[in-house]
């Protein structure tokens, strides 16, 4: 069964939870947690940005990348903070040191690192 990680902006979030629950019901195993609204963390990270809570999401969502076996980042939605952004770093870093790591853009490429991802 394949691992996939999808990044995209919060503001795609529901758009984006309807299409993991897709992919699921095809039999892939779907990281990403930043999208599901029951999720604890998700869920504190407004009350303790800058604290534990938002390095623990952060360090969780770094492991579940390299975990993965596919990477896909939705472009469709402008991202506000850039964090789909610094996880397409990852995932491309990762890709570069050899792992077999399929990257998949759905969206417009808005940025040269977007032209690295076909």
């Amino acid at each position: 069964m394949q691992t996939i990680y999808i990044a995209g902006s919060f503001n795609a979030a529901s758009r984006i939870r309807v299409e993991s629950h897709r992919l699921k019901e095809l039999g892939y195993t779907v990281l990403s947690r930043w999208f599901n609204p029951n999720d604890f963390i998700e869920k504190a990270w407004d009350k303790d940005y800058a604290g534990q809570v938002a390095e623990s999401m952060a360090t969780g969502d770094l492991y579940s990348i390299l975990e993965a076996d596919v990477f896909i980042i939705d472009t469709i939605n402008k991202s506000s903070t850039g964090g789909s952004e610094t996880e397409l770093g990852v995932a491309l870093a990762r890709k570069l040191d050899g792992y077999n790591l399929r990257i998949i853009r759905i969206g417009p490429s808005t940025n040269v690192f977007h032209t690295l991802v076909r």
